[in-house]
Protein backbone atom coordinates (compact mmCIF):
# COMPACT_ATOMS: atom_id res chain seq x y z
CA UNK A 1 0.00 0.00 0.00
CA UNK A 2 3.10 2.22 1.23
CA UNK A 3 4.95 1.44 -2.21
CA UNK A 4 1.32 1.92 -4.30
CA UNK A 5 0.99 5.49 -2.72
CA UNK A 6 5.05 6.58 -3.38
CA UNK A 7 4.92 5.33 -7.23
CA UNK A 8 2.15 7.42 -7.28
CA UNK A 9 3.23 10.53 -6.38
CA UNK A 10 6.23 10.13 -8.30
CA UNK A 11 4.02 9.48 -11.21
CA UNK A 12 2.16 13.10 -10.63
CA UNK A 13 5.25 14.04 -9.50
CA UNK A 14 7.00 13.44 -13.07
CA UNK A 15 3.82 14.55 -14.89
CA UNK A 16 4.37 17.97 -12.91
CA UNK A 17 7.37 18.68 -14.39
CA UNK A 18 6.75 17.67 -17.57
CA UNK A 19 3.98 19.43 -18.06
CA UNK A 20 4.58 22.31 -20.67
CA UNK A 21 4.92 25.89 -19.02
CA UNK A 22 3.27 28.81 -20.74
CA UNK A 23 3.58 31.58 -18.11
CA UNK A 24 5.92 33.42 -20.75
CA UNK A 25 2.83 33.41 -23.27
CA UNK A 26 0.65 34.65 -20.55
CA UNK A 27 3.39 37.50 -19.48
CA UNK A 28 3.52 38.06 -23.70
CA UNK A 29 -0.53 38.85 -23.89
CA UNK A 30 -0.63 40.72 -20.73
CA UNK A 31 2.07 42.62 -22.25
CA UNK A 32 -0.32 42.69 -25.64
CA UNK A 33 -3.19 44.06 -23.96
CA UNK A 34 -1.40 47.19 -22.42
CA UNK A 35 -0.03 47.77 -26.41
CA UNK A 36 -4.04 47.83 -27.34
CA UNK A 37 -4.16 50.62 -25.03
CA UNK A 38 -0.78 52.31 -26.13
CA UNK A 39 -2.72 52.02 -29.96
CA UNK A 40 -5.40 54.00 -28.87
CA UNK A 41 -4.19 56.56 -26.35
CA UNK A 42 -0.71 57.16 -28.24
CA UNK A 43 1.22 57.56 -24.51
CA UNK A 44 4.24 59.18 -26.39
CA UNK A 45 2.65 62.27 -28.55
CA UNK A 46 3.07 64.97 -25.91
CA UNK A 47 7.11 64.34 -26.57
CA UNK A 48 7.76 63.37 -29.94
CA UNK A 49 5.03 62.06 -32.95
CA UNK A 50 7.29 59.88 -34.68
CA UNK A 51 8.45 58.20 -31.60
CA UNK A 52 4.51 57.90 -30.94
CA UNK A 53 4.36 56.50 -34.56
CA UNK A 54 6.61 53.71 -33.94
CA UNK A 55 5.25 52.52 -30.40
CA UNK A 56 1.65 52.97 -31.00
CA UNK A 57 1.35 53.47 -34.81
CA UNK A 58 3.66 50.40 -35.45
CA UNK A 59 4.93 48.14 -32.50
CA UNK A 60 1.61 48.07 -31.02
CA UNK A 61 -0.23 46.65 -34.09
CA UNK A 62 1.64 43.10 -33.03
CA UNK A 63 -0.48 42.73 -29.59
CA UNK A 64 -4.00 41.63 -31.99
CA UNK A 65 -1.85 38.80 -34.44
CA UNK A 66 -0.40 37.68 -30.88
CA UNK A 67 -3.97 37.13 -29.74
CA UNK A 68 -4.66 35.09 -32.94
CA UNK A 69 -2.34 32.92 -32.51
CA UNK A 70 -2.20 32.56 -29.12
CA UNK A 71 -5.59 30.95 -29.76
CA UNK A 72 -4.74 29.14 -32.75
CA UNK A 73 -1.81 27.34 -30.64
CA UNK A 74 -4.06 26.54 -27.85
CA UNK A 75 -7.28 25.31 -29.10
CA UNK A 76 -5.79 23.55 -32.46
CA UNK A 77 -3.06 21.57 -30.22
CA UNK A 78 -5.69 20.31 -28.30
CA UNK A 79 -7.86 18.83 -30.95
CA UNK A 80 -8.08 15.08 -31.16
CA UNK A 81 -9.14 14.09 -34.86
CA UNK A 82 -12.55 13.02 -33.70
CA UNK A 83 -14.55 14.95 -36.10
CA UNK A 84 -17.41 14.88 -33.53
CA UNK A 85 -15.25 15.79 -30.41
CA UNK A 86 -13.41 18.14 -32.28
CA UNK A 87 -16.52 19.90 -33.38
CA UNK A 88 -18.04 19.93 -30.29
CA UNK A 89 -15.00 21.55 -29.06
CA UNK A 90 -15.13 24.21 -31.35
CA UNK A 91 -18.65 25.13 -30.65
CA UNK A 92 -17.93 25.22 -26.53
CA UNK A 93 -15.26 27.95 -27.20
CA UNK A 94 -17.10 30.11 -29.69
CA UNK A 95 -20.25 30.26 -27.52
CA UNK A 96 -17.99 31.41 -24.48
CA UNK A 97 -16.69 34.02 -27.18
CA UNK A 98 -20.09 34.66 -28.22
CA UNK A 99 -21.37 35.03 -24.63
CA UNK A 100 -18.35 38.02 -23.94
CA UNK A 101 -18.77 39.22 -27.12
CA UNK A 102 -22.86 39.70 -26.22
CA UNK A 103 -21.79 41.24 -22.60
CA UNK A 104 -19.02 43.66 -24.04
CA UNK A 105 -22.00 44.90 -26.91
CA UNK A 106 -24.43 45.63 -23.89
CA UNK A 107 -22.24 47.38 -21.64
CA UNK A 108 -20.95 50.11 -24.38
CA UNK A 109 -24.16 50.51 -25.26
CA UNK A 110 -24.44 53.65 -23.33
CA UNK A 111 -21.12 54.96 -24.68
CA UNK A 112 -23.34 54.17 -28.05
CA UNK A 113 -25.86 56.35 -27.23
CA UNK A 114 -23.36 59.25 -25.91
CA UNK A 115 -22.08 58.85 -29.45
CA UNK A 116 -24.82 59.28 -30.84
CA UNK A 117 -23.98 56.06 -32.87
CA UNK A 118 -28.41 55.41 -33.00
CA UNK A 119 -28.45 58.81 -34.54
CA UNK A 120 -31.27 59.02 -37.81
CA UNK A 121 -28.60 57.65 -40.05
CA UNK A 122 -28.73 54.71 -38.46
CA UNK A 123 -29.92 51.60 -40.45
CA UNK A 124 -30.80 47.75 -39.55
CA UNK A 125 -28.23 47.02 -42.39
CA UNK A 126 -25.53 48.85 -40.38
CA UNK A 127 -26.18 47.08 -37.32
CA UNK A 128 -26.12 43.96 -38.84
CA UNK A 129 -22.53 44.77 -40.28
CA UNK A 130 -21.09 46.42 -36.66
CA UNK A 131 -22.34 42.87 -35.41
CA UNK A 132 -20.86 40.50 -37.69
CA UNK A 133 -17.38 42.71 -38.95
CA UNK A 134 -16.97 45.89 -37.59
CA UNK A 135 -18.09 45.63 -33.43
CA UNK A 136 -20.09 47.78 -31.92
CA UNK A 137 -17.15 49.49 -30.84
CA UNK A 138 -14.29 50.38 -32.11
CA UNK A 139 -12.19 47.47 -30.46
CA UNK A 140 -14.89 45.09 -30.26
CA UNK A 141 -14.13 44.22 -33.78
CA UNK A 142 -12.02 41.69 -32.29
CA UNK A 143 -14.23 39.01 -30.97
CA UNK A 144 -16.51 38.90 -34.30
CA UNK A 145 -13.28 38.31 -35.98
CA UNK A 146 -11.70 35.71 -33.98
CA UNK A 147 -14.89 33.65 -34.12
CA UNK A 148 -15.23 33.96 -37.98
CA UNK A 149 -11.33 33.48 -39.03
CA UNK A 150 -12.05 30.24 -36.19
CA UNK A 151 -14.58 28.54 -37.60
CA UNK A 152 -12.86 29.53 -41.41
CA UNK A 153 -9.78 27.63 -40.02
CA UNK A 154 -11.25 24.68 -37.82
CA UNK A 155 -13.18 23.89 -41.20
CA UNK A 156 -10.48 24.66 -44.17
CA UNK A 157 -7.80 22.67 -41.54
CA UNK A 158 -10.31 19.39 -42.03
CA UNK A 159 -9.90 19.51 -45.66
CA UNK A 160 -6.54 20.53 -46.37
CA UNK A 161 -2.64 19.90 -45.65
CA UNK A 162 -1.12 22.42 -43.01
CA UNK A 163 1.33 23.98 -45.95
CA UNK A 164 -1.64 23.98 -47.96
CA UNK A 165 -3.71 25.93 -45.20
CA UNK A 166 -0.82 28.20 -44.76
CA UNK A 167 -0.67 29.08 -48.32
CA UNK A 168 -4.43 29.89 -47.86
CA UNK A 169 -4.19 32.24 -44.83
CA UNK A 170 -1.36 34.16 -46.81
CA UNK A 171 -3.09 34.92 -49.68
CA UNK A 172 -6.52 36.06 -47.58
CA UNK A 173 -3.93 38.12 -46.10
CA UNK A 174 -2.63 39.67 -49.46
CA UNK A 175 -6.10 40.33 -50.34
CA UNK A 176 -6.64 42.29 -46.82
CA UNK A 177 -3.30 44.54 -47.37
CA UNK A 178 -4.83 45.75 -50.72
CA UNK A 179 -7.93 47.25 -48.57
CA UNK A 180 -5.68 48.38 -45.84
CA UNK A 181 -1.84 49.55 -45.63
CA UNK A 182 -1.66 48.87 -49.57
CA UNK A 183 -4.54 50.30 -50.67
CA UNK A 184 -2.84 53.07 -52.30
CA UNK A 185 -2.25 50.62 -55.13
CA UNK A 186 -5.77 49.49 -55.01
CA UNK A 187 -6.80 52.83 -55.96
CA UNK A 188 -4.49 53.12 -59.16
CA UNK A 189 -6.33 49.96 -60.28
CA UNK A 190 -9.61 50.59 -61.48
CA UNK A 191 -10.62 47.27 -61.50
CA UNK A 192 -9.34 46.61 -58.20
CA UNK A 193 -10.99 49.85 -57.07
CA UNK A 194 -14.28 48.51 -57.77
CA UNK A 195 -14.21 45.36 -56.50
CA UNK A 196 -12.97 46.85 -52.82
CA UNK A 197 -15.34 49.49 -53.06
CA UNK A 198 -17.78 46.89 -53.28
CA UNK A 199 -16.01 44.50 -50.27
CA UNK A 200 -16.59 47.71 -48.40
CA UNK A 201 -20.25 47.86 -48.70
CA UNK A 202 -19.59 44.81 -46.05
CA UNK A 203 -17.31 45.92 -43.63
CA UNK A 204 -15.18 48.71 -42.70
CA UNK A 205 -12.60 47.37 -42.88
CA UNK A 206 -10.39 44.04 -43.96
CA UNK A 207 -9.00 43.71 -41.33
CA UNK A 208 -11.49 41.10 -40.04
CA UNK A 209 -12.17 37.94 -39.39
CA UNK A 210 -12.23 36.98 -43.41
CA UNK A 211 -8.40 38.60 -44.52
CA UNK A 212 -6.89 39.29 -40.98
CA UNK A 213 -7.49 36.90 -38.65
CA UNK A 214 -6.81 32.89 -40.68
CA UNK A 215 -3.03 33.61 -41.14
CA UNK A 216 -2.16 34.27 -37.63
CA UNK A 217 -4.74 31.29 -36.00
CA UNK A 218 -3.34 29.14 -38.57
CA UNK A 219 0.69 30.13 -37.65
CA UNK A 220 -0.68 29.00 -34.01
CA UNK A 221 -1.89 25.80 -35.37
CA UNK A 222 2.21 25.74 -37.39
CA UNK A 223 3.62 26.73 -34.05
CA UNK A 224 1.64 24.03 -32.30
CA UNK A 225 1.50 20.98 -35.04
CA UNK A 226 5.09 21.29 -36.44
CA UNK A 227 8.43 20.66 -35.22
CA UNK A 228 10.57 23.85 -34.57
CA UNK A 229 13.94 24.18 -35.51
CA UNK A 230 16.41 24.03 -32.56
CA UNK A 231 17.51 27.60 -31.99
CA UNK A 232 18.20 29.42 -28.83
CA UNK A 233 16.19 32.27 -26.68
CA UNK A 234 18.80 34.36 -28.55
CA UNK A 235 18.23 33.57 -31.95
CA UNK A 236 14.27 34.01 -31.73
CA UNK A 237 15.03 37.41 -30.43
CA UNK A 238 17.16 38.36 -33.30
CA UNK A 239 15.26 37.20 -35.99
CA UNK A 240 11.81 38.72 -34.17
CA UNK A 241 14.00 42.22 -33.85
CA UNK A 242 15.28 41.84 -37.85
CA UNK A 243 11.90 41.30 -38.87
CA UNK A 244 10.31 44.11 -36.10
CA UNK A 245 13.10 46.46 -38.21
CA UNK A 246 11.98 45.58 -41.67
CA UNK A 247 8.09 46.14 -40.14
CA UNK A 248 8.83 49.59 -39.41
CA UNK A 249 10.54 50.02 -42.04
CA UNK A 250 8.02 48.97 -44.45
CA UNK A 251 5.36 51.14 -42.04
CA UNK A 252 7.58 54.18 -42.30
CA UNK A 253 7.62 53.90 -46.36
CA UNK A 254 4.04 53.50 -46.86
CA UNK A 255 2.92 56.52 -44.64
CA UNK A 256 5.18 58.41 -46.19
CA UNK A 257 3.98 57.63 -49.65
CA UNK A 258 0.78 57.46 -48.42
CA UNK A 259 -0.93 54.27 -49.03
CA UNK A 260 -2.67 52.89 -46.35
CA UNK A 261 -6.23 53.30 -46.19
CA UNK A 262 -5.95 52.02 -42.47
CA UNK A 263 -2.46 50.82 -40.78
CA UNK A 264 -3.23 47.30 -39.31
CA UNK A 265 -1.60 44.98 -41.74
CA UNK A 266 1.77 44.51 -42.54
CA UNK A 267 4.09 41.89 -44.59
CA UNK A 268 5.86 42.21 -42.03
CA UNK A 269 3.98 41.37 -38.98
CA UNK A 270 3.24 37.95 -39.46
CA UNK A 271 6.79 36.96 -39.26
CA UNK A 272 7.15 39.59 -36.71
CA UNK A 273 4.71 38.09 -34.44
CA UNK A 274 5.93 34.81 -35.00
CA UNK A 275 9.66 34.90 -33.85
CA UNK A 276 7.84 37.25 -30.83
CA UNK A 277 5.79 34.53 -29.97
CA UNK A 278 8.13 31.05 -30.07
CA UNK A 279 10.69 34.18 -28.12
CA UNK A 280 8.02 34.07 -25.32
CA UNK A 281 7.81 30.99 -24.99
CA UNK A 282 11.17 30.63 -23.58
CA UNK A 283 10.62 33.08 -21.24
CA UNK A 284 10.18 32.31 -17.35
CA UNK A 285 8.08 33.87 -15.13
CA UNK A 286 4.90 32.79 -12.76
CA UNK A 287 1.46 33.32 -13.93
CA UNK A 288 -2.00 32.15 -12.65
CA UNK A 289 -5.92 31.70 -14.08
CA UNK A 290 -6.88 34.98 -12.85
CA UNK A 291 -3.79 37.04 -13.97
CA UNK A 292 -4.85 35.09 -17.53
CA UNK A 293 -8.30 36.50 -17.32
CA UNK A 294 -7.19 39.53 -16.97
CA UNK A 295 -5.97 40.50 -20.20
CA UNK A 296 -9.44 39.95 -21.71
CA UNK A 297 -10.94 42.46 -19.49
CA UNK A 298 -8.47 44.68 -19.76
CA UNK A 299 -8.77 44.23 -23.65
CA UNK A 300 -12.64 44.97 -22.97
CA UNK A 301 -12.87 47.35 -20.29
CA UNK A 302 -9.57 50.09 -21.76
CA UNK A 303 -12.21 52.17 -23.28
CA UNK A 304 -14.14 52.62 -20.22
CA UNK A 305 -11.42 53.25 -18.33
CA UNK A 306 -10.08 55.73 -21.26
CA UNK A 307 -13.62 57.76 -20.26
CA UNK A 308 -13.27 57.28 -16.44
CA UNK A 309 -9.88 58.64 -16.54
CA UNK A 310 -10.60 61.40 -18.82
CA UNK A 311 -14.13 62.16 -16.51
CA UNK A 312 -11.74 62.34 -13.24
CA UNK A 313 -9.27 64.70 -14.64
CA UNK A 314 -11.89 67.08 -15.70
CA UNK A 315 -13.88 66.87 -12.64
CA UNK A 316 -10.44 67.39 -10.30
CA UNK A 317 -9.32 70.18 -12.94
CA UNK A 318 -6.20 67.96 -13.80
CA UNK A 319 -6.42 67.99 -17.28
CA UNK A 320 -3.06 68.97 -18.10
CA UNK A 321 -1.46 66.34 -16.08
CA UNK A 322 -3.71 63.48 -16.93
CA UNK A 323 -4.90 63.99 -20.34
CA UNK A 324 -2.74 66.76 -21.92
CA UNK A 325 0.29 64.52 -20.55
CA UNK A 326 -0.06 61.75 -22.94
CA UNK A 327 2.24 59.43 -21.28
CA UNK A 328 0.77 59.94 -17.73
CA UNK A 329 -2.76 59.76 -19.50
CA UNK A 330 -1.31 56.23 -20.62
CA UNK A 331 0.15 54.84 -17.92
CA UNK A 332 -3.57 56.13 -15.27
CA UNK A 333 -5.45 54.28 -18.04
CA UNK A 334 -3.70 51.22 -18.09
CA UNK A 335 -3.89 50.95 -14.45
CA UNK A 336 -7.82 51.88 -14.18
CA UNK A 337 -7.88 48.85 -17.25
CA UNK A 338 -6.01 46.73 -14.60
CA UNK A 339 -7.91 47.44 -11.11
CA UNK A 340 -11.05 47.41 -13.43
CA UNK A 341 -10.49 43.52 -15.03
CA UNK A 342 -9.35 42.12 -11.60
CA UNK A 343 -12.64 43.54 -10.48
CA UNK A 344 -14.73 41.86 -13.50
CA UNK A 345 -12.63 38.60 -12.79
CA UNK A 346 -13.56 38.61 -9.18
CA UNK A 347 -16.90 39.19 -9.31
CA UNK A 348 -17.68 37.18 -13.08
CA UNK A 349 -20.23 34.05 -12.48
CA UNK A 350 -18.54 33.06 -15.67
CA UNK A 351 -15.35 32.08 -16.89
CA UNK A 352 -13.76 33.04 -19.67
CA UNK A 353 -10.85 30.56 -20.39
CA UNK A 354 -10.20 32.19 -24.24
CA UNK A 355 -6.43 31.96 -24.77
CA UNK A 356 -6.45 35.33 -26.59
Amino acid sequence: MVLSLRLLLEKGKDHMVSKPNYSGLDWLKFIAALFVIANHTSPLLSYNEYFDFLFSGIISRLAVPIFFMSTGFFFFRKLTGDKVKDQKALFKYLKKIGILYLIAVLLYIPLNMYKGDFSTHFTFGFFIRDIVFDGTFYHLWYLPALIIGLVLTYYLHQKMSLSMLLVVGLLLYIVGLFGDSYYGITENIAVLKHVYEWLFQFFDYTRNGLFYAPIYLILGIWAAKRPQPARTPINYAGLFLISLALMIAEASLLKAIQFPRHDSMYVFAWPATYFLFHWALSWKGRSGKAFREWRVWIYILHPIAIVLVRGAAEFVKLEALFITNSLIHFVAVCLASIVMAALAVRISVIKFKLRP
